[in-house]
């Protein structure tokens, strides 16, 4: 499953009343549990979200953790449900709607605070991360590439490239755009046209092992283009590696906040993640673990290296391409054991 790649990041908040990695009890109908990725990450959710719904509520948290989509499951079907809030994938509230998590009252929640084909029946996003086409200014020179296409062209940019260790956060999407597909003709993809593009770099591309690995070879250089996660290219900024971004082609995915059936405190959690979309705090949490808010309208306060990585900056909106939830949903197993055979081959 797609994991997000904030964990990592330099900055731990403390969390208050929040203790990451606490029990995992069910606890008193005053309390909610929240199972996320951990510290730094889980720490700025609970700044941005859980502070103020505890101000307003009096509900405290439980944070729980590491996300494991099995241990959903297992609680289910044993009827001993802990959790009640989940950060997760689109593909896994796809994949367990209904059976495994609960559909989402959206009398509660409301779903004009998302992006038109965003929200399912048992997920909403949390908060939307880009995969960006990014470039080492100083190999490349007044030569920069420009399109999507110019990372496949080892002719005109010959040079080292690295790709993200999940095949579902834009690469197959990335190689079809650059073989000429429209964005509007995307979905379902061209597995066997995606690969065949992708065999035209493999011999030049390290496919990284993780997002922490991806971040320490952009500050040392040691790739020339790479498909960078927004966080992970906003670190190596900051830390001066001297890349840019090609603002042609950005693979825009998201996580989702999902409620295990049989939650004990169902109730709650609705009002949490209706809580958790409002403008402030997506914006609280796009400023602190460098993400883009549920909705584009909200302008978080920026520094000057997100800004330069900002999708939703209006020089480079036009570049967006929404992942298909669904379509991953039911396709993320067979895609999965592909790219690992495809890979080992």
């Amino acid at each position: 499953m797609v994991r997000f790649a904030a964990a990592g990041l330099a900055v731990t908040l403390a969390a208050s009343a929040c203790s990451i990695g606490g029990s995992s009890g069910g606890g008193d109908d005053d309390s909610l549990t929240y199972v996320s990725t951990g510290a730094p990450f889980q720490d700025y959710q609970a700044e941005a979200w859980q502070k103020p719904f505890t101000a307003e509520t009096g509900v405290k948290f439980r944070n729980d953790g590491p996300v494991e989509e099995a241990k959903i499951k297992t609680m289910v079907e044993a009827g001993k449900v802990t959790w009640d809030v989940v950060d997760t994938t689109p593909a896994a509230a796809v994949q367990y709607c209904g059976k495994y998590v609960e559909k989402l009252d959206f009398s509660v929640i409301d779903k004009s605070k998302f992006p038109a084909g965003t929200v399912g029946d048992c997920g909403v996003p949390n908060f939307f991360y880009s995969t960006i086409f990014m470039f080492n200014k100083q190999k490349y020179g007044a030569n920069a590439p420009t399109k999507a296409a110019d990372f496949f062209d080892l002719k005109k940019y010959p040079g080292k490239r690295i790709v993200p260790p999940e095949i579902s956060v834009g690469l197959l999407e990335f190689a079809l755009l650059a073989d000429g597909v429209p964005k509007d003709k995307l979905y379902p993809l061209d597995l066997d046209r995606a690969f065949k593009k992708l065999d035209t770099i493999k011999k030049v591309t390290t496919f990284a092992k993780t997002y922490g690995q991806m971040q320490q070879m952009m500050v040392d250089k040691q790739f020339d283009m790479g498909l960078m996660l927004n966080a992970r290219a906003y670190q190596g900024l900051k830390a001066g590696a001297p890349f840019g971004a090609v603002w042609d082609s950005t693979i825009v995915n998201w996580n989702v906040l999902v409620v295990p059936k049989g939650s004990p405190h169902k109730e709650n959690a609705m009002k949490f993640i209706a809580s958790a979309s409002g403008d402030e705090q997506s914006a609280k949490l796009a400023e602190l673990a460098s993400v883009l808010p549920i909705n584009e309208s909200v302008q978080p306060k920026f520094d000057q290296y997100q800004q330069q990585l900002n999708a939703y900056a209006p020089g480079h909106k036009q570049s967006i391409v929404r992942a298909d939830a669904d379509w991953w949903g039911k396709n993320f197993d067979r895609v999965t054991e592909r790219y690992t055979a495809w890979l080992s081959g």
